[in-house]
């Protein structure tokens, strides 16, 4: 099967396996035929619509993997299914639900103009989703409730990394459905595969520290300034009187904080001297007005030991490599993939991503 690879961890359910697989070659090539440049859309959602294209196999296998897991135990109620796609980005997981007849298909992004450049996209291959919901967990839920819906399955790629305060969102989960709900997260942020770390990391200083260029395509509300420029400014402006040597040590020790928890650990310091804890990892950082962490390194069987604590059976799946146009990095791939699945959990060192599966 062309979307399902052969050197990975997936479900024992063939037949769900060849709809999928099914699904994903007619939305392959639907998506192909479109022409981004003719659609009403962002020229962030462009830009990153075009790069989708230039991988689009690689992209909708991942997509498929996604989705094989979330229908594990869905597998005969397609129809009766409500699917999320969570931070859906320009939506083509919610493509491929819809694609494959799910029966509700709900996208969403806290980013507005995605909610509607997505429509945009899925109205060019017909694909439309049942509801576009902008907003972020407190939203969704609220929408959820408004609308009488439970939502069985919520799946998501490269979007948990983004989330200002995981554990919030992980709370927040269980009130998605009052039955069965299966979740599943996959992120490119693997802090345990040293090349993927020290490549975040160097990313992340830079955002921590260098201004940036204003990039055609680049989001609206995406900040262009280092992020501890934007702190040292919001600490200025809610404690005017501090000297630089305390503004320059709270702008420090507040990285990974957005805006209002900047503000109560500076009014704690000047109450009563308190001074905040020193961040627990050397390059973390997230945008202070927007708490959109760069590519948050997490460790992820913490992360499922938090799903857990909320309610949730939890695994820890590691990805894989695509497969390249070098025929010398296809070689190289299939050697990696073999021994990620052979290495079973610790091939999770090699990995290029990881899954979070959870269900209850």
């Amino acid at each position: 099967m062309e979307y399902m690879h052969p050197l990975i961890c997936l479900p024992s359910h063939r037949k769900l396996l060849y709809q999928i697989n099914a699904a994903a070659q007619r939305l392959h090539h639907k998506l192909k035929r479109v022409d981004i440049d003719t659609l009403d859309i962002s020229e962030y959602n462009k830009v990153y619509l075009t790069g989708r294209q230039k991988s689009l196999r690689y992209f909708i296998q991942i997509y498929s993997y996604i989705l094989s897991w979330s229908l594990v135990d869905f597998e005969d109620d397609l129809k009766q299914l409500v699917y999320m796609d969570y931070g859906g980005g320009t939506g083509i997981l919610s493509l491929l639900a819809k694609e494959l007849g799910i029966g509700t298909v709900i996208y969403n992004d806290i980013f507005e103009v995605s909610c509607t450049d997505a429509r945009m996209i899925a109205d060019s291959i017909g694909n439309r989703c049942d509801y576009y919901v902008p907003g972020d967990i407190e939203q969704v839920i609220d929408f959820l409730q408004a609308n009488s819906l439970q939502c069985d399955v919520l799946g998501c790629y490269d979007v948990i990394e983004h989330i200002y305060d995981i554990e919030y969102f992980f709370h927040h989960l269980p009130a998605l459905s009052e039955g069965p709900l299966s979740i599943v997260l996959s992120s490119g942020a693997n802090t345990f595969n040293p090349l993927v770390r020290r490549h975040e990391m160097k990313a992340q200083l830079r955002i921590e520290l260098q201004d940036r260029p204003q990039q055609e395509g680049q989001k609206e509300r995406d900040s262009v300034k280092a992020y501890k420029t934007l702190r040292r400014e919001i600490i200025k402006e809610r404690a005017p009187n501090l000297r630089e040597g305390e503004i320059e040590q709270l702008a420090t020790l507040t990285r990974g904080l957005i805006q209002a928890d900047i503000e109560k650990a500076v009014e704690l310091y000047q109450n009563n001297g308190e001074i905040p804890p020193v961040p627990k990892h050397p390059t973390n950082t997230c945008d202070p007005l927007t708490g959109n962490w760069a590519e948050h390194l997490m460790d992820p069987y913490r992360l499922r030991d938090t799903l857990a604590e909320n309610g949730f059976r939890v695994d820890v799946l590691n990805g894989y490599y695509g497969k390249p146009q070098s025929k010398l990095k296809q070689i190289v791939g299939f050697l990696v993939n073999m021994t990620i699945y052979q290495l079973k959990q610790s091939g999770i060192y090699l990995s290029p991503f990881y899954t979070i599966y959870a269900k209850r």
